[in-house]
């Protein structure tokens, strides 16, 4: 879609979800294992929490199970906590199987002394991370995963707002209230993270303006990752001057509650959503190079001179997202499929940095079909279902990758 648009002067300026899952009392200590055994902690972005709960209470359901605790103060805040021992509190995460469908509780524990997480999660490149000691150090080693989209979201309400351009989102952002884009004119409508913050540095590098000047009094920064921007999205009393920005994982269970903008890039002449439409979840405008702001989810490890991680645990971990490590209780594509990440396989485009140019890519294990059917729940057309790998059960030259013929 496209339109003619009349910016507003801006002055040299900008040179889960409420946790889906109700809380449990903070009663339980992280370093419980009779309680929670097994423990891998992970530290880092709020964007991939809806992801990462999907394949904890798949760990945590096997015969040996696997406890994962989640802390989430941000993608360059948990690269920063990475070398540090964490304190306060983290998430951990168990089924509810008296609902269906079957709900996700999100629970707290409270850490120990002296505990450390096993890997960090960030929605960007280590590079990208401000906070840090630059260049990444030789002991540590960042292993990106699957990809996340970012969205601009505004309430259900607001239908008026379909679409967002880069210089739009740039006054916005760049200049706050004053810059008078749409109806996006109350300083206490705009909603962001901080410039730590994975999400806000991927939205910042795409609009072009720089993550530090995306804080108050241009935008309410979320104390509360993303939960906080949905929370002050869904309330604010105006709601047609309210927007934030959200990772596509987390706006997916909140579609009853919010609309997400379609967005149109530098360079581009149409806007797109991150889907191929505004009502399927599906992913494609990311996946074939249309939809821009998306990085890599990104797993910090301690490793050695290869670049191997010497931590057993982060190991399993990151074999298990990448789907490296395979486990006969699940199917890794299916797992980020249904939460709304899109595994690198179901790719058609890569980039080296964040915001950075498209280039080609094509996986060796293709799972395009596998990954639409988790998302969207139906068997995408022109897929037929297939059993094994290999070419027993299909035709046409195509193979058996994840259940479907591609």
């Amino acid at each position: 879609m496209t339109r003619l648009t009349r910016f507003a002067a801006c002055g040299a300026a900008a040179a889960a979800c409420l946790l889906a899952a109700r809380m449990a009392d903070a009663q339980v200590m992280c370093n419980d294992t009779t309680t929670l055994p097994n423990p891998i902690i992970l530290t880092g972005s709020s964007a991939f929490e809806a992801t990462v709960k999907q394949f904890a209470v798949k760990l945590s359901a096997e015969t040996t199970p696997t406890t994962i605790i989640y802390q989430v103060p941000g993608s360059c805040s948990g690269v920063a906590n990475f070398s540090a021992a964490l304190t306060g509190t983290a998430h951990y995460y168990t089924l509810d199987t008296t609902v269906t469908p079957n709900a996700v509780v999100t629970n707290s524990c409270t850490f120990g002394t002296g505990q450390m997480a096993d890997v960090a999660i960030s929605d960007v490149f280590y590079s990208s991370c401000a906070n840090v000691p630059q260049p990444i150090p030789s002991t540590m080693v960042d292993i990106p995963g699957p990809v996340q989209a970012m969205l601009f979201v505004v309430p259900k309400s607001n239908t008026t707002t379909q679409y967002l351009t880069a210089a739009e989102a740039a006054d916005i952002y760049g200049c706050g209230a004053s810059a008078n884009v749409a109806t996006f004119t109350q300083a206490g409508g705009i909603f962001c993270r901080d410039p730590n913050s994975g999400t806000q540095i991927t939205v910042a590098v795409n609009i072009g303006v720089q993550p530090s000047v995306m804080v108050a009094p241009i935008c309410v920064p979320s104390t509360n990752g993303t939960a906080g921007v949905i929370s002050g999205v869904t309330t604010y009393a105006t709601s047609g001057s309210a927007i934030g920005f959200i990772g596509a994982d987390a706006y997916d269970p909140q579609r009853a509650n919010l609309n997400s903008l379609a967005f149109q890039g530098f360079g581009q002449t149409e806007a797109y959503y991150s889907d191929s439409s505004a009502a399927t979840a599906d992913r494609r405008n990311v996946r074939d190079g249309h939809y821009l702001i998306w990085g890599y989810e990104h797993m910090i490890a301690i490793a050695d001179s290869t670049g191997t991680p010497t931590n057993p645990k982060a190991t399993n971990f990151i074999g298990w997202i990448n789907g490296t490590k395979t486990d006969p209780s699940f199917d890794y594509v299916q797992v980020e499929g249904a939460a709304g990440t899109i595994p690198v396989c179901a790719m058609k485009v890569k980039r080296s940095s964040d915001g950075g140019l498209l280039d080609h890519y094509t996986p060796t294990d293709t799972c395009s079909c596998a990954f639409e059917a988790a998302i969207t729940k139906t068997t995408p057309a022109n897929c037929a279902a297939c059993t094994g790998t290999g070419t027993s059960t299909c035709t046409g030259g195509t193979a058996c990758h994840h259940g479907f013929c591609e």
